[in-house]
């Protein structure tokens, strides 16, 4: 054989090699998700703008569609949160979402929270501007609030200062 004749078949072969020897499409899940997150609605930011609005609005029927709430049942979250926004006389003056970030079958929402509620330590009402932050996850392909948490300008309850307790031991 010439050179001419084992250049040309290389030039043939090689990329014949190069194309032909691996798996093509291999995939590398199991098993591909029902729904593309992006085509879940309401997205993450929704499911916490609405949330804030039924709130806002005291209409915790609405509010509880948007909650993962394991422990209680429609009613009883109903009641829980009247008693919780009365006691505390809370009242969402508005809201603003900052931020959101989309991990695969979770979300963080971050809210800006102007809210009125009753001072622990001076029993007043107070204007209160603070941070929080809500995770979402992924229930039947629904975003859901699991938990909602004060990340800024948080109103802490002060400790009380009691009396020493003197333990008698006999």
């Amino acid at each position: 054989m010439n050179r001419f004749t084992t250049f040309t078949l290389l030039i043939f072969f090689i990329p014949v090699f190069v194309t032909g020897c691996g798996k093509k499409n291999e995939t590398i899940y199991s098993e591909p998700p029902r729904i593309a997150r992006e085509d879940i609605k309401p997205s993450p930011t929704e499911v916490v703008t609405e949330f804030l609005s039924a709130i806002k609005s005291k209409n915790y029927g609405k509010a509880y569609k948007y909650v993962n709430a394991p422990y209680t049942d429609k009613v009883g979250y109903i009641s829980q949160m009247q008693n919780t926004m009365s006691d505390n006389e809370v009242t969402i003056v508005s809201y603003r979402v900052l931020a959101t970030q989309i991990y695969d079958r979770t979300s963080t929402v971050v809210v800006e929270l102007n809210t009125k509620l009753k001072s622990p330590n001076m029993g007043g009402l107070v204007d209160i501007t603070q941070k929080s932050q809500y995770s979402l996850g992924l229930f039947d392909e629904k975003w859901l609030i699991t938990a909602g948490t004060c990340i800024e300008g948080c109103l802490d309850r002060e400790p009380v200062e009691r009396e020493p307790v003197i333990e008698v031991i006999e």
